[in-house]
């Protein structure tokens, strides 16, 4: 007698790192600044002498605890001023020489991202140099 031996494979389909379902990505939200450090609310803007080293203001909170990643720019990029570093959340920043139009206001701006998708710009108060005395 013959016998016949019949194999049966079961698959089973496991989802891998979880269920599918995932919370959103919340975008970072700035608290405070960016702004020099200390520097009084003015309607006029903030004038500083050049060559001045300024501590820049920034707060961010991100509710899903993500890394922050900060990017610092300069508009207009001349007359140059020097970031200690553009990567970090409160650079100093020194003052450069004023601009050939003394009304010029400089901008500093910061791009925070969490590193999700989350993507945020802040722009500090007009900033006007004053020559050096």
């Amino acid at each position: 007698m013959l016998r016949s031996r019949s194999s049966v494979f079961v698959l089973l389909a496991l989802g891998l790192g979880g269920s599918g379902c995932y919370a959103p990505n919340h975008q970072p939200v700035i608290t405070a600044g960016p702004r020099p450090l200390g520097s009084p609310s003015t309607v006029g803007g903030l004038k500083f002498e050049e060559g001045t080293v300024i501590q820049l203001q920034l707060e961010v909170k991100d509710a899903d605890d993500d890394e922050i990643f900060y990017l610092w720019s300069q508009v207009p990029v001349n007359p140059a001023g020097t970031f200690s570093s553009t990567t970090v959340g409160t650079p100093t920043w020194t003052v450069p020489p004023p601009p050939e139009n003394p009304n010029q206001a400089i901008h500093l701006n910061v791009e925070v991202k969490d590193g999700n998708g989350g993507v945020l710009l802040g722009q500090s108060p007009d900033i006007y140099v004053i020559p050096k005395q």
